[in-house]
């Protein structure tokens, strides 16, 4: 996997974290992160939004309150989630836990 410069310079910036955790977090993100046919309703329509407007990301995933847009394995930028779309991301995850239990 891949971050690009811009990748590193928004995980530090939005999410706060070091340099050792950077590759980590971005792993988990790609692998643990909600995907957008996990998604419904105006969630998945602001993660629609949020492909049409990265032409250069066509995969987006949703983790630790954070969408991380990536093309192919490569880590092209991360956003914060809008705290509108919080509690839409706390069903998604409620249901998630209940299906693996």
């Amino acid at each position: 996997m891949y971050i690009t410069n811009h990748a590193r310079d928004r995980l530090k910036e939005r999410c706060g974290l070091p340099k050792k955790a950077l590759d980590r977090n971005a792993r988990n993100a790609l692998d643990k992160g909600i995907s957008h046919s996990e998604c419904v309703g105006s969630l998945k329509k602001y993660l629609d939004y949020l492909y049409l407007s990265h032409k250069n990301g066509n995969n987006i995933k949703i983790y630790n309150n954070h969408v991380y847009i990536f093309f192919v394995d490569r880590l092209v930028t991360v956003l914060t989630l809008p705290n509108n779309y919080k509690g839409a991301l706390n069903k998604i995850n409620k249901r998630k836990v209940e299906r693996l239990s």
